[in-house]
């Protein structure tokens, strides 16, 4: 993982209000003596960084980490706890499946009583082998303080006997998404805060809460910028993300984004205008009665044909603020020396 990846995957697991507290629970469970399923998506955002951050959070308490790789594992669950978790078998007879959890969840003395299992990678029928165990110790423990596990699963639903559901996507919003651009694009550069914004939107328009995806386009952010849709497209090429959308969705997005964020400079340049020369806008045919309600397009119209007297710059400005507003309002989209102008205006 490279430094920058590092970061991001930080930022995500560590700073992040959804996707760490996804965390803090598992954990808190797990130290309160309840078993836990995550339910995670078929690609888990830095899966290696969330694993780090959670096994940090398990070491804070009393249980020893036990970390298996299911892949590895050829004999049933009850039989491989036995084996590694259970020194005294003296007296165990195998009856049944579930004589195993009974023997286990009645030992005194033994390691698993002070275990944290931590299982990964785990195939769905192997997921099921592993859940019914887990119920069957847990009913055998009647209450008692025992062994607790952890299961990865890939998009768990349902329930499972004595075991906590945390699933990442009822934890995890689209809202955490947006935050972790917003956090991801705050360190981009020295540009100012509304180019910053605008990445941040930009990016969680064409990404849909995909946040590795969107990591990519911020790590590329100057190029990004300046082309997001041939950028877009490089890193679809790439062959790591997918994504549904056409060149006119794409095309959309940066639409719908500039005009989010560029309609209100817009507005406040306007007001700003009016209140500055009102007199001249209220003295000038047509007079208009309320020359708050005057358009930028009128502005201009009676600036040219009159030649009112105004500031060289508020002239220019007039001119552009008109320009772009027209552009936009018809479906254009804008390029970013001028998005950069209109920025750094703002």
């Amino acid at each position: 993982m490279n430094n920058r990846s590092d970061l991001f995957g930080k930022i995500w697991w560590e700073d992040l209000n959804g996707p760490r507290r996804f965390l803090l629970n598992a954990a808190e469970k797990l130290s309160g003596g309840k078993s836990v399923v995550l339910s995670l998506p078929v690609r888990v955002p830095w899966f290696g960084t969330m694993r780090d951050v959670l096994e940090k959070l398990l070491s804070k308490g009393t249980q020893s980490i036990n970390i298996i790789d299911a892949e590895n594992i050829s004999d049933e669950p009850q039989e491989y706890v036995l084996k590694e978790f259970c020194a005294n078998k003296e007296g165990f007879r195998p009856y049944s499946k579930k004589a195993y959890a009974k023997f286990l969840a009645e030992s005194k003395g033994i390691a698993l009583n002070d275990s944290c299992i931590w299982i990964r990678n785990a195939e769905p029928a192997q997921v099921e082998r592993w859940l019914t165990f887990i119920a069957d110790y847990q009913k055998f423990l009647n209450g008692k303080r025992g062994g607790v596990f952890l299961l990865e699963a890939e998009n768990f639903i349902g329930k499972a006997a004595g075991v906590e559901i945390l699933s990442y996507a009822d934890e995890i919003s689209d809202y955490d998404s947006f935050a972790f651009n917003i956090f991801a694009a705050a360190d981009f550069g020295n540009e100012n805060h509304l180019m910053k914004q605008y990445l941040a939107e930009l990016v969680s328009a064409l990404t849909e809460g995909d946040v590795e995806f969107g990591a990519e386009c911020i790590d590329r952010s100057e190029i990004f910028l300046k082309n997001p849709g041939e950028v877009f497209d490089d890193i679809l090429w790439e062959g790591k993300f997918t994504s549904g959308k056409s060149t006119d969705d794409i095309e959309q997005a940066i639409w719908m984004t500039q005009l989010k964020l560029i309609f209100p400079l817009v507005e406040t340049f306007r007001r700003n205008f009016i209140k500055q020369y009102e007199e001249q806008v209220k003295n000038t045919p047509p007079f208009y009665s309320v020359p708050e309600e005057v358009e930028i397009g009128q502005l201009y119209g009676q600036f040219n044909q009159r030649r009112w007297l105004i500031n060289e710059n508020d002239a220019d400005d007039l001119e552009m603020y008109r320009e772009v507003r027209n552009k936009l309002a018809h479906l254009g989209t804008l390029p970013f020396d001028d998005l950069q102008k209109i920025f750094e205006k703002n």
